[in-house]
C-alpha cells in the first residue's frame, strides 16, 4: 500500500512540474523551443567543485562518466516564449563553483570522474534526478524541490569524500533513493514526513527507530554516509544494499 500511495504521489508531483514548466503549450502540437550547450574540461582545476542549480520551475538529471577530462556538459531546453520574457540562460563557472540560475527550463547535466563534487539542486516546481554510477567522485548532496519529485541512484562503485551528508528535500512530492553502499562505509538514512507513506529497505542494517536504519558500522567506521529524507505531504521510498 506505501509504495502504491507513493507512485501516485510522485507521478503527481512530475506532472505538476511539466505542466508548470511548459503551460498551456503542454497540449499544443507546436511548442517552439530553443537548446542551449555548455561544456567546460577540467583543465587545471583541483579541489571540490560544486554544482549549484536554481530553476523557478523546471527538471533537472544529473549523470556522471568515466571521463577524468570532463568538467561538465550541460543542455538546457528552454521554450521561446520564456527566452523572449527572461533572455538567454548561461552557465557560470567561478570559485570552484559551476552556477545555474534560470526561471524555466529543462536541464541535462554530465559530470566526469577528474574532480570531486558537492551537488546543491534547488527546484520551485519541478523534478530533480540524480544518478551517481561511473565512478563517481563526490561528497555532499543537498537536493531540493519544493513542488515534485527527487530520484536519486547510487552505485557502489562511486567514491564518496569525507563523511557525506546527502540531504532530500520537497514540501510536496515524493523521494526515492536506491543506493549501493561502497564498501567499508558506514551508513546511514532517516526518513520524516508529514502527510504520507514511508517505506526503507535497508537488509542488514540496524532499525533504530520506525523511519531510521543505520549500518553496524556506523559509529566505528572512518567514513561515512549520512541521508536524511524529508517531505511536508508525500511518500518517501529507500532502499539501500
Amino acid at each position: 500500500m506505501v509504495v502504491c500511495i507513493f507512485a501516485v504521489i510522485v507521478v503527481g508531483a512530475i506532472a505538476v512540474g511539466a505542466l508548470s514548466f511548459y503551460g498551456t503549450n503542454w497540449f499544443n502540437w507546436n511548442t517552439a523551443s530553443t537548446d542551449f550547450h555548455f561544456d567546460a574540461e577540467v583543465g587545471a582545476t583541483t579541489g571540490t567543485v560544486t554544482l549549484d542549480i536554481d530553476l523557478t520551475t523546471g527538471g533537472v538529471v544529473i549523470t556522471f562518466v568515466d571521463n577524468a577530462t570532463l568538467l561538465y556538459d550541460i543542455d538546457i531546453e528552454v521554450q521561446n516564449i520564456t527566452l523572449e520574457r527572461d533572455g538567454d540562460p548561461s552557465v557560470t563557472f567561478a570559485g570552484n563553483t559551476i552556477g545555474l540560475t534560470y526561471t524555466a527550463a529543462g536541464v541535462n547535466v554530465t559530470l566526469g570522474s577528474g574532480v570531486n563534487y558537492t551537488l546543491d539542486i534547488e527546484t520551485t516546481t519541478g523534478g530533480i534526478d540524480v544518478e551517481l554510477t561511473d565512478g563517481a567522485h563526490v561528497g555532499d548532496v543537498t537536493l531540493t524541490a519544493e513542488t515534485g519529485g527527487i530520484n536519486l541512484v547510487m552505485t557502489d562503485d562511486v567514491v564518496l569524500i569525507g563523511n557525506a551528508t546527502f540531504d532530500l528535500d520537497t514540501t510536496t512530492g515524493g523521494v526515492s533513493i536506491v543506493a549501493d553502499l561502497p564498501a567499508g562505509i558506514g551508513g546511514s538514512v532517516e526518513a520524516a514526513v508529514g502527510v504520507g507513506g514511508v517505506d526503507i529497505t535497508a537488509s542488514g542494517w540496524v532499525q533504530i527507530t520506525s523511519n531510521h536504519y543505520e549500518t553496524t558500522d556506523y559509529d566505528t567506521a572512518s567514513q561515512t554516509l549520512t541521508v536524511v529524507i524529508e517531505t511536508t505531504t508525500g511518500g518517501i521510498s529507500a532502499v539501500f544494499t
